[in-house]
């Protein structure tokens, strides 16, 4: 039998299981997701820096990894979904809205806000704006 069926048989459950209990029993489907994921990233890496000296810690470092990741997209997203909530009100403004957030004008806008974005946060705002 080859590594990577032994390994997926004997790990998987356990990820599942792991995953589950931080993303909750309703999300099922994305533990599962997350562990197929982890499963395929391993398989590439591995033909290439060889297999880790303990597989099974690897599988669930990495899994352990893409929840932090997750959870951390999560809390994002609902830090931003108030500012971003005009956005998805509908399919109708969806599309056109987007649109112009990305024409050519609003990205030059883009660029010089991101520009005093970046600077230094002691600086006076008559400063930043020279």
């Amino acid at each position: 039998m080859e590594l990577s069926d032994h390994l997926f048989r004997r790990e998987a459950g356990r990820m599942v299981a792991a995953l589950t209990r931080v993303f909750g029993v309703h999300n099922l489907a994305l533990a599962e997701d997350v562990v197929q994921d982890d499963f395929c990233r391993a398989l590439e890496l591995w033909k290439f820096r060889g297999v880790p000296e303990n597989p099974s810690v690897w599988l669930m470092a990495t899994a352990k990894n893409r929840a932090l990741d997750m959870l951390r997209r999560q809390r994002t997203a609902l830090s931003f979904a108030p500012e971003l909530g005009w956005l998805l009100e509908s399919e109708w403004t969806l599309a056109p809205v987007v649109e112009e957030l990305f024409a050519a004008n609003a990205i030059k806008d883009d660029l010089l806000r991101m520009m005093f974005t970046c600077c230094h946060p002691r600086l006076a705002e008559e400063a930043k704006s020279a």
